[in-house]
């Protein structure tokens, strides 16, 4: 069972499309219609697909996804009062309670303080409906600069209590499904002509030290406060201008995509451990090799691994890291968000119960668990080398342009992510003698890459090229 989330629906409205035409290289540029408006481009983007064409919002799809919890929560009966009720009561309880729960603090949209208190105790209180006054305004909540993970880090809260693990593991099949039918309908939203709201917050944000934004490195209309996107969606996947990102050529490995990087596991000849790799500077969550590759982990065992953390600013479609043949292409349908069942039935590993290392939800000891691809390219002199997509955070889209038997250069395009958080994982074969960027360390210091950057080289020790 495939379920898209956070990204373009299948079937898409044709009117008022916002088209971004690729102009290739050593051609004249020629006038490009942008939503209706002649520009002509300074330079052309990178190679890729146009950016996603805006959905009418249909309000009955929440009525009905709003319904249908209620009835999971007993609202419909008030007699009753349903194991899901029961289950979310005790985890509100337990992250409301500072003897039970670590302090957590984030700001609000507005700037202001928010504690894990402050957000769930009118909803224990029932001064708050979860359906009305969380799940409704999630599903139409635009993401903005100062906030862009406002409901998500709410629910993270929720989720990591003893109780939240309950409903987030499988253990309540009915909330999971209904969840993901959540995730499908934001994925709408943001993809509707009615999640505008932001964008011009968007346009103007130059994001933060550690990922920087400047819009003016990918294709929009200049003459628009808004940049002339028709839905968040289009703003998200917008195209970046190729001179922004050119390739580095001599560089023998390249990022497949912007972000922060860092290692998980550097090379260890005599790794005698063939599944878990510590993640490091993280609470001691693991890094499952085997289960994220089926068929394939085991010849990465004691390579180099390196993630590639993308934040919500930065350019979300990869390319490929190096010169080769693809091999093998997964695609894991994942659990979607959290530690839910992981249903796929082309995947033969059972979900594990959820890790005890760290006080977060098990992002990597349950890698295998989330929506992800795996690629895995043939080289000609540094072995195989695997390239591993993961949504987390929600992120349930993963669209790939690549197929088995394709040869491809490095820097080609291969695929985007849909809305949320982002990671690629790297992994290479042990004792290829390759050398990568001497500041690339651990996850407490993540490196800022560029997509087509050098980042590898075989043999003698990697220095960046000048500017």
């Amino acid at each position: 069972m495939k379920v898209f989330i956070c990204t373009i629906a299948t079937s898409l409205a044709l009117s008022n499309a916002f088209t971004l035409t690729a102009i290739p290289k050593g051609k004249v540029h020629s006038s490009v219609l942008l939503n209706g408006c002649r520009e002509t481009p300074s330079e052309p983007p990178l190679p890729g697909p146009e950016v996603p064409v805006p959905e009418n919002w249909y309000p009955e799809e929440l009525d009905e996804l709003i319904e249908d919890l209620n009835k999971l929560l007993g609202k419909a009966d008030t007699s009753s009062y349903t194991p899901t009720a029961a289950t979310i009561t005790s985890a509100m309880c337990e992250v409301c309670n500072p003897v039970l729960t670590s302090p957590r603090v984030t700001t609000d949209g507005d700037g202001k303080t928010a504690t894990a208190m402050d957000t769930w105790l009118p909803f224990r209180n029932r001064k708050k409906e979860l359906g009305k006054d969380f799940f409704e305004e999630w599903t139409k909540y635009t993401p903005t600069p100062a906030n862009p993970s406002k409901y998500i880090v709410f629910w993270d809260w929720l989720a990591n209590t003893e109780e939240g693990r309950k409903f987030t593991s499988g253990l309540d099949a009915p909330f999971r499904n209904w969840f993901v039918r959540f995730l499908n309908l934001h994925g709408k939203w943001i993809n509707s002509r009615e999640s505008t709201s932001s964008l011009e917050d968007w346009v103007k944000f130059n994001g933060t030290d550690a990922h920087p934004f400047d819009i003016n490195n990918y294709l929009h209309d200049e003459t628009k406060p808004d940049g002339g996107f028709k839905s968040f969606n289009q703003f998200f996947l917008r195209r970046i201008k190729e001179s922004k990102r050119p390739l580095e050529k001599a560089a023998k490995i390249v990022s497949p995509c912007d972000g922060g990087a860092f290692y998980l596991a550097k090379e260890n000849l005599t790794a005698i451990d063939h599944q878990d790799h510590t993640l490091v500077g993280k609470s001691n969550d693991k890094f499952n090799l085997g289960e994220a590759m089926p068929g394939y982990g085991k010849a990465f065992v004691g390579g180099t691994l390196i993630d590639i953390l993308l934040w919500f600013t930065d350019y979300h479609h990869f390319h490929c890291p190096v010169d080769g043949k693809v091999l093998h292409v997964g695609d894991y349908a994942g659990s979607y968000n959290y530690d839910f069942d992981n249903y796929d039935p082309e995947d033969p590993y059972a979900p594990k119960p959820p890790t005890e290392d760290s006080d977060r939800v098990g992002w990597y000891a349950d890698l295998a668990k989330h929506k992800r691809m795996t690629f895995v390219i043939e080289t000609e002199d540094i072995g195989l080398v695997a390239m591993i997509p993961v949504g987390f955070w929600g992120v349930g889209s993963i669209v790939s342009k690549i197929k088995e038997g394709d040869v491809l250069k490095k820097g080609d395009y291969m695929g985007h992510f849909g809305y949320g958080g982002s990671s690629i994982v790297l992994a290479f074969e042990p004792d290829q003698d390759l050398k990568f960027l001497r500041d690339i360390k651990n996850a407490d210091y993540p490196r800022l890459l560029k997509v087509r950057q050098g980042i590898g080289q075989k043999g003698l020790g990697f220095v960046e090229e000048e500017g």
